[in-house]
């Protein structure tokens, strides 16, 4: 899918995922405040974690299989993220009875439930003892749109409760519709900032010009980014004529990206040119894989300057 598509299908689910969080807490919440928003937090963060862990999963062609370590480990990051975000936030709240340390606590967790989307990632990277670079900015990536989500996710569910409690003249905790509207708003704000963030401070990503699915888009961030028509290939070109099930790889090294053909009958070109060993690509490459085309982009580098020291 296009990044654009992406960020709304994260706020639509975040916004869904929030509704079917607030209706399992309500369903099971105990009497306590503490425990309650623990809970509520709780829910909130496991199953919004969950949801965006999907969504990320088909946008980079994970498969089934592939996806349920995924979704469990988004569970539990983003389950106690909301735990101890929902803690803290009520916590200091019936000390001082002070709105902001609700909007800490929400905001906090939404930091952890942005941490969660890539915490996969970057757990697969380490253990494989593969470089981490491009996981550990996702999660940071993800952490930075998860608090700012979180922030103003806050501020419209606190400001939703006191506009609906306003215009009905009852206490905001009495008004379930209050409570649901505002973890909507909450769960689509964090969703839909998660991923803006991704998309805004990506550094390199591919584009699909010519083949199956064109216009998808994908932000590299694995150490090597398969291609090729088999089903576990990061760049699925399926059925496409003239590409092997692994037809190439773009590998990252360092700050650079590198084209690698699979050693193939029909080749990998660049720009035009069969490419014949590793190659480095710029901004603007185009890559030719049997019938297929995509347009490598990143973001520009600053041009070394030359040491003028005497």
């Amino acid at each position: 899918m296009s990044f654009r598509l992406f960020v709304y299908y994260c706020g639509l689910c975040g916004a869904w995922a929030a509704f079917a969080g607030w209706m399992l807490a309500k369903g099971f919440a105990p009497e306590s405040p503490l425990i309650s928003a623990m809970f509520q937090a709780m829910m909130l963060g496991s199953v919004l974690a969950l949801a965006l862990s999907v969504v990320d999963g088909l946008w980079n062609g994970m498969t089934a299989a592939s996806m349920i370590p995924k979704a469990g480990v988004s569970i539990a990051v983003g389950g106690v993220g909301g735990l101890v975000g929902g803690f803290l936030g009520q916590a200091l709240y019936g000390f001082s009875y002070a709105t902001f340390f609700i909007l800490f606590g929400w905001t906090l967790t939404g930091l952890l439930i942005g941490v969660a989307v890539g915490a996969y990632d970057l757990l697969l990277r380490t253990l494989r003892q593969e470089s981490a670079r491009g996981a550990v900015k996702k999660v940071l990536h993800g952490a930075l749109g998860g608090t700012v989500g979180g922030l103003v996710g806050s501020l419209c569910f606190v400001g939703i409760r006191w506009f609906l409690s306003a215009l009905t003249r009852r206490p905001a905790d009495e008004m379930l519709s209050s409570s649901a509207v505002g973890f909507v708003a909450l769960g689509a704000c964090i969703g839909w900032l998660i991923a803006l963030a991704q998309v805004i401070l990506k550094e390199a990503w591919i584009r699909v010009e010519k083949g199956f699915r064109p216009g998808r888009e994908l932000i590299l961030t694995k150490p090597e980014t398969i291609i090729g028509r088999s089903e576990g290939c990061d760049v699925g070109l399926y059925g496409a004529a003239g590409v092997e099930k692994v037809h190439a790889r773009i590998v990252q090294s360092g700050a650079d990206y590198l084209l690698v053909d699979e050693q193939t009958a029909e080749g990998t070109y660049l720009n035009g040119n069969r490419i014949d060993g590793p190659t480095l690509l710029r901004a603007g490459d185009r890559i030719r894989v049997g019938d297929c085309e995509l347009r490598f982009e990143e973001r520009r580098k600053a041009a070394p300057t030359d040491d003028i020291s005497n």
